[in-house]
């Protein structure tokens, strides 16, 4: 079986979003609605870990 990067952080966005963290969408109150969900924060932490970018700098350059 062919491991694809794409494909694992797809599986582990939909997991987060449709079971772990299903009520991040209803957000109740005033305010600005947050830039990315909690789910795609967790799979861009994930993704800078498995491409083994150690700083914030380095993963912002690639």
């Amino acid at each position: 079986m062919k491991t694809d990067l794409d494909a694992l952080l797809t599986a582990l966005y939909v997991h987060l979003d449709d079971d772990v963290i299903p009520s991040a969408n209803q957000r109740p109150g005033p305010g600005r609605s947050p830039l990315l969900t909690d789910a795609e924060l967790i799979c861009v932490a994930v993704a800078q870990v498995l491409l083994r970018y150690d700083s914030e700098r380095h993963w912002l350059r690639a």
